[in-house]
Parts: C-alpha cells; structure tokens; sequence
C-alpha cells in the first residue's frame, strides 16, 4: 500500500506540475549546483512457526545510504554525477521449537556506484530524474549452526563466503525541491533503481550472472544551487 500511495504521489506531482504550466519554470535552480539525499532501513521481525513447522526465525536488518551529487543546471535540465553508497547487515536466526537446534545467519552487504544523471525541473519546485551507471556489491556471509546433544554438550559448524559482483544499473524517480534560503534547497524524492551484477572474479574477468535487484526507494537531503 505504501508503495501504492508514492506512485500515485508522483503521479499527481507530475499532473499539477504540466498544468501548471511548466514554462514557470524557477530561473533560482541554476548555475553549479550540489547536494545529498540520505535513507535508513532499520527492521526487526518475528515469526513463529506455521502448521507442520517447528522453527522459530527472528529477522534484523539495519543499513544506510548517502546518495551525494554534483551537476550543473541551465534554465530546464540539470546534468550531473552521483555516487551512490549503502552498507547493511541482514542477521536471521532460526531456533528450533525444541531448543536443540539453532542456525544464525549474518550478511554484510556494501554497494557503490557512480551514475551520470539528467534532471528536468519544472513547476519552480519539481524535478523528474533518469540515470545509468557502474556498480559494485560485496558480500559477506557468515552462518552457524549448533545443536545441543545428549548430556548437555554441543556441536557447532561455522562457514564463511564473500562474493563481489559488478554490472551497469539505472534509476528513475521524481521529486520537489523547497526553498529555504540563500540558495539551499530542502529535497526529497521517490526512486526507483535497478541494478544487474555478475560474479567479478578480477578486473579483467567477469562470470556468470549474480543477480537483477530493484529497490523502491524515498530519499530526503539538502541542495545547493549557485544562480549564476
């Protein structure tokens, strides 16, 4: 329903936007110009176990991202960079229901990127977004297992996988822009990335394909624009 309700924000961003006349465009957003938006992903689930099941799992994922930029605005379309970074931690542990058996499941998940992106502004306030890049994710994965045995004593196993992978990605999105003074800018926006990655064995070799991940993402930050 959330991302129900964003979609249709944008939608209704976009139409108020053209008809109002989208030649009112703010002649203040131009010039040399930067900024940065930033996110939070901070979740903790509970699950106990369903019919036929005798697992229960507990899920915690925590992470951020900082998104900063740089570009250059004319009267309608913004050009510019922006370096994407997001580091987060997924930890799941499932427990039997008799107790006698736990596995704990950890990733570490870091991705940078470096994207060229095109703004169109409008409306004095309103801006939509596209842009394609390089990207490049690290995991790390760490999982253990335990079980209980007779007596009281136990046995565990441990393992330990890293895996990186780099490939091209694009995002798309739309968002406004409030003034506050002296050429800062409050922002926030709503986007989506797609982002394909293959196993990156070494830097001339690449193998097979690793993954396709699209986030839906609502960004918050600050802007600067020069008016020159």
């Amino acid at each position: 329903m959330r991302v129900d309700l964003v979609h249709t924000t944008v939608l209704a961003v976009a139409i108020a936007g053209f008809s109002t006349a989208a030649v009112a465009r703010t002649t203040q957003r131009t010039g040399l110009n930067f900024g940065t938006s930033v996110r939070s992903i901070d979740a903790n689930e509970r699950t106990t176990p369903a019919d036929g099941s005798t697992i229960n799992s507990q899920v915690t994922t925590t992470g951020q991202g900082v998104d900063p930029y740089i570009g250059y605005a004319f009267t309608s379309f913004n050009l510019g960079l922006v370096y994407s970074s997001d580091d987060s931690t997924s930890e799941t542990n499932e427990v039997t229901t008799d107790g006698l058996t736990s596995v704990n499941h950890k990733t570490a998940q870091s991705t940078q990127g470096l994207s060229f992106f095109t703004r169109f502004l409008f409306a004095n306030y309103f801006f939509f977004e596209g842009g394609f890049g390089l990207y490049k994710e690290t995991q790390k994965i760490h999982i253990e297992t335990r079980q209980v045995q007779s007596g009281g004593a136990f046995v565990g196993t441990s393992d330990d996988s890293s895996f990186t992978g780099m490939g091209p990605g694009y995002h798309a999105g739309g968002g406004l822009e409030l003034p506050i003074s002296g050429g800062f800018y409050f922002t926030t926006a709503y986007q989506v990335r797609m982002v394909q990655l293959r196993d990156h064995v070494d830097s001339n070799s690449f193998g097979r394909k690793r993954s396709v991940t699209q986030k839906n993402e609502v960004l918050f930050g600050v802007a600067y624009y020069d008016g020159k």
